[in-house]
C-alpha cells in the first residue's frame, strides 16, 4: 500500500495539488502536443493542416541559403514551417535565380519583360534541381535527413512536458540588475507551489548577477537554439514575463514579444511584460514633465531613445497583457502598469559599520548609465565639495556586483540618480546597508510610493546645500539612514514583489 493509500485509510485528507491550484484560481493549461512533419520533395508545396491541440513543425527543403521560418496560428493548433537548405550548391543556384526575380519587382514594360525572363530562368533551375533529386531519391532523402536532424533534435528537447499542477513562471531574457533572478526566487519563496526560472542574454545581463539559464548571443540568433527554447517554453511554463518586451523564443518570430503572443496564447501560456526604462520612458513627455529630465534634445542619445520608444511603446501598449514596471515613474508612460518593486537580499547588504561618524563623510556614486543618472550635472558639485574638504567623493565605475556591498559599507552617503525622478536598485541597496541615501524624486514617482520612504530628496541644484546640511547636522541624517533597513525589509525583500505577481499567476499570496 502506498503512503497515500495508507494515509487515506487512516482518515487523513491529502489535498490534490492540481485541485488545490484550481481552488486558488489557477487552472493548469492543456499542453500542446508537439508533432513533426518532414518533406523531401523538391519544389513542391506541402500544406499541413493544423492538428487540434498540437504544435506542428513542418520541415521542408529551402530555396534560400539561410534557414527561414514562419508560423500560422489557428483556433485548433499551430503550424510552424521551417525551410532548411539541403544542398549548398543547388540552394545557391536557386537563391540566385529567386533574387534575380525579386530584384525586378515594380512597374514598367521593360522591367516586366525582364521579370518574365527571370521567372523562366528560375523555373528552369527548379526543374533541374527536381530532376537531379529524383534521379537518386534515396540519396536526396538522406541529405534531407542530415540537414533536418539538428533542428528536429532541438525541437525535441524536453519532449515530456513538466506537469503543471501549479504555475511555472519564465522570466527573461535580460535579467536587468539581476532582477529577473531575484523575482523568480521571490515567487518561489513566498507563493506556495509556484516555480520560476530566469534566463539572461549575455549581452543584456549585468556582469556578476546570477541567472537560471545563460543565453549566449550566438544562441539567441540561432534557429536551432530558438527551436529548443520554443520547446522549453511550451513544455515547462504556464506564464512568461517578458523583460523589456523582448521575445520569448529568441529571434524566431521577430525582435519583440508581440510576434510570439499568438503562439503563447494557443499554448495556454499567459504573457506579461516587465519594463525597466528606456523601452517605455518617452523622452519628449519626460522632458515636458520633469524639470531635471536628462533627455536634452541636444544629445544624440536622446534622439536614439526617442526613436526606440516611438517604435516600441505602441507595440507594447497594444498587447493588452498585464504590464509591470520596475520603477513607479514609468506609470506616467504606461498608465495601466503596476509597480513591481525591486527585490534584493537585505542580509547581503547589512553592515555593522557606523554611518556619518567621520568628520569628512564618504560620498559614493555608482556610474552605471551616467546619462540617465544625471552624473554630469552633479559631479562638478561633488568635486568642488571634495576639494574644499567637506566630503570625500568616490566614483564607483565598472565594479563587479559582488564588490558593491563592501563599497557601500565603507560609505556614509550613497547618491542614486538625479534625472529620471525615481529611486532604483542603488537606493534599495544603500537603504539596506543603512547608508544615507540621496536621490532626485519627482511627484510622478512619489505619488505611487510609501509615505515613509527614508530617502533624502535632492536635485542637481540643491545637492550642495543638502550635503552641507548633513555634514553640519549629522544626527537627523543618521536617524533617516537608520530607517532604511526596515523599509527594504518591508518593500524590497521579495515579499511585496511576490504579492504583486500573485494575481498574474492566479494564486493567493501569503
Amino acid at each position: 500500500m502506498s503512503d497515500r493509500d495508507s494515509a487515506v485509510a487512516a482518515g487523513v485528507a491529502i489535498p490534490d495539488a492540481r485541485q488545490a491550484a484550481e481552488d486558488r484560481g489557477f487552472t493548469p493549461p492543456a499542453r500542446l502536443r508537439r508533432l513533426v512533419v518532414t518533406h523531401t520533395e523538391v519544389g513542391e508545396e506541402h500544406p499541413t493542416e493544423p492538428v487540434e491541440g498540437a504544435y506542428v513543425l513542418r520541415v521542408v527543403p529551402a530555396e534560400t541559403v539561410a534557414v527561414t521560418t514562419s508560423v500560422e496560428v489557428t483556433e485548433t493548433g499551430v503550424v510552424r514551417s521551417l525551410r532548411v537548405p539541403v544542398d549548398p550548391v543547388r540552394t545557391a543556384r536557386l537563391a540566385a535565380a529567386r533574387a534575380a526575380v525579386e530584384a525586378l519587382d515594380g512597374g514598367g514594360v521593360l522591367r516586366g519583360l525582364r521579370r518574365i525572363m527571370a521567372q523562366r530562368d528560375l523555373e528552369a533551375v527548379r526543374r533541374t534541381h527536381r530532376a537531379e533529386a529524383e534521379r537518386d531519391a534515396e540519396a536526396w532523402a538522406r541529405r534531407c535527413e542530415q540537414a533536418y536532424e539538428p533542428y528536429l533534435r532541438a525541437f525535441a528537447a524536453d519532449a515530456e512536458p513538466v506537469p503543471a499542477s501549479a504555475p511555472v513562471l519564465g522570466i527573461g531574457p535580460t535579467n536587468t540588475g539581476g532582477q529577473g533572478h531575484a523575482w523568480a526566487r521571490a515567487v518561489e519563496r513566498h507563493l506556495p507551489g509556484v516555480r520560476a526560472e530566469a534566463s539572461a542574454l549575455s549581452s543584456a545581463n549585468t556582469p556578476g548577477h546570477p541567472s537560471d539559464q545563460a543565453i549566449a548571443t550566438d544562441d539567441w540568433l540561432s534557429t536551432r537554439w530558438q527551436l529548443g527554447r520554443l520547446a522549453r517554453v511550451l513544455d515547462r511554463y504556464t506564464h512568461v514575463l517578458a523583460e523589456g518586451g523582448m521575445p520569448a523564443f529568441g529571434r524566431l518570430g521577430g525582435s519583440w514579444v508581440d510576434t510570439d503572443l499568438a503562439e503563447l496564447r494557443a499554448a495556454g501560456i499567459s504573457l506579461g511584460l516587465v519594463l525597466y526604462g528606456s523601452e517605455a520612458r518617452d523622452p519628449a513627455a519626460h522632458r515636458a514633465r520633469v524639470e531635471f529630465s536628462p533627455f536634452d534634445p541636444r544629445y544624440e542619445l536622446t534622439h536614439a531613445l526617442q526613436a526606440k520608444v516611438d517604435r516600441l511603446l505602441p507595440i507594447l501598449r497594444g498587447l493588452d497583457v498585464p504590464t509591470f514596471v520596475a520603477t513607479p515613474d514609468l506609470i506616467a508612460d504606461v498608465p495601466d502598469a503596476v509597480w513591481l518593486p525591486a527585490a534584493i537580499d537585505p542580509s547581503a547588504w547589512r553592515t555593522g559599520k557606523p554611518v556619518l561618524a567621520r568628520e569628512r563623510p564618504v560620498v559614493v556614486h555608482v556610474m552605471t548609465s551616467p546619462f540617465l543618472r544625471g552624473t554630469a550635472r552633479i559631479e562638478p558639485t561633488l568635486h568642488r565639495l571634495h576639494e574644499i574638504g567637506l566630503i570625500e567623493y568616490r566614483r564607483i565605475l565598472n565594479r563587479p556586483a559582488a564588490e558593491l556591498p563592501a563599497l557601500f559599507a565603507d560609505a556614509d552617503i550613497v547618491l542614486d540618480q538625479f534625472g529620471c525622478g525615481s529611486y532604483g536598485m542603488t537606493s534599495c541597496q544603500a537603504l539596506a546597508a543603512g547608508r544615507l541615501t540621496i536621490c532626485y524624486l519627482h511627484e510622478s514617482a512619489t505619488e505611487h510610493l510609501p509615505a515613509d520612504l527614508p530617502i533624502r530628496g535632492a536635485d542637481p541644484n540643491s545637492l550642495a546645500e543638502v550635503l552641507e546640511e548633513v555634514v553640519a547636522e549629522p544626527e537627523a541624517a543618521r536617524e533617516l539612514a537608520a530607517r532604511g533597513p526596515a523599509y527594504v525589509a518591508e518593500h524590497h525583500d521579495g515579499r511585496r514583489s511576490a504579492r504583486v505577481l500573485a494575481d498574474f499567476l492566479g494564486v493567493a499570496a501569503e
